[in-house]
């Protein structure tokens, strides 16, 4: 949701400086393809942690069998979550939450590519770059500290889901307090709501994915904060995903080292760090 927030904030701000577009790249492009991964996951079983049908059936099962044995099975990240009753519908719910999502991404990396076009009538943004490796390497370390998450979605998130309305009112307060991060706390509808939409089915080939998902959000549903952090952070960590958002990662390295001229920026902005990181992710189902 920072990530969501932070494509939101540079694509509606115009360049007007390479100070500008050095800001928009340190900002988009700190975020690497591990943090990326682990935060869509848990996102995703956010979402699906909410279904009514899937969230009774776990207690049901952790009931039963008692909270360590379901939990160890739900750490393995295999099938058994999602073959729960109101599994598949759960992950359903969270995928098409992503593809909800997406098109603003797509929307801000059109935005931003845009301006690029438009620089090429400024003097300052027709200035050869002869530094980009230079910038290339700051984005590289950027990318190895990773960008932490904004403190107040972080409190909006940490709270039960749905919000209730004193805790939901209570982060939109805090955010009213501090200009700089008002834009960052947009929170989704279905934190209020729960998801209510029509789901979307996973693509063939990525069950695993949803798999992971499923299995993340059982694990949400019993209490995920009392979890041995390996067992958490294996299940959170998707191969697929990270692979694709590890090499958006490289990519805009490469791009930032190449280009010539200022107003060539851009370009890499939106292709690396929005529209294929937004393929990653619709990968899933698309």
């Amino acid at each position: 949701m920072t990530y969501q927030s932070d494509a939101d904030d540079v694509a509606a701000k115009p360049f007007k400086s390479a100070g500008d577009l050095d800001s928009a790249l340190n900002t988009l492009g700190s975020y690497n393809a591990d943090q990326l991964t682990r935060g869509w996951m848990a996102y995703s079983a956010l979402v699906a942690s909410q279904d009514p049908e899937f969230s009774a059936t776990v207690r049901d099962i952790e009931a039963f069998y008692g909270r360590e044995p379901v939990m160890k099975s739900f750490a393995a990240g295999n099938n058994y979550a999602r073959s729960l009753k109101g599994g598949d519908d759960a992950v359903g719910g969270a995928i098409a939450v992503t593809d909800s999502d997406l098109p603003r991404l797509y929307s801000n990396a059109a935005v931003i590519k845009e301006q690029g076009y438009s620089l090429q009538g400024y003097g300052w943004a027709k200035s050869r770059i002869r530094d980009g490796g230079k910038r290339a390497e700051t984005v590289k370390v950027l990318q190895g500290k990773a960008k932490p998450a904004d403190n107040l979605i972080v409190t909006a998130l940490t709270g039960p889901a749905p919000l209730s309305d004193t805790t939901k009112a209570g982060v939109i307060n805090a955010a009213a307090t501090a200009d700089d991060m008002a834009g960052a706390v947009r929170l989704p509808a279905f934190l209020t709501t729960g998801f209510t939409g029509n789901r979307q089915k996973v693509k063939y080939g990525k069950e695993a994915v949803a798999n992971q998902i499923a299995s993340l959000a059982a694990m949400r549903v019993i209490g995920a904060n009392s979890v041995d952090q390996t067992r958490l952070s294996k299940v959170m960590m998707e191969p697929g995903v990270q692979s694709c958002l590890k090499m958006q990662n490289l990519q805009l390295q490469g791009c930032v080292a190449g280009v010539g001229q200022e107003f060539e920026l851009p370009h890499c902005i939106s292709q690396h760090t929005l529209t294929e990181v937004a393929d990653c992710l619709g990968s899933v189902y698309k």
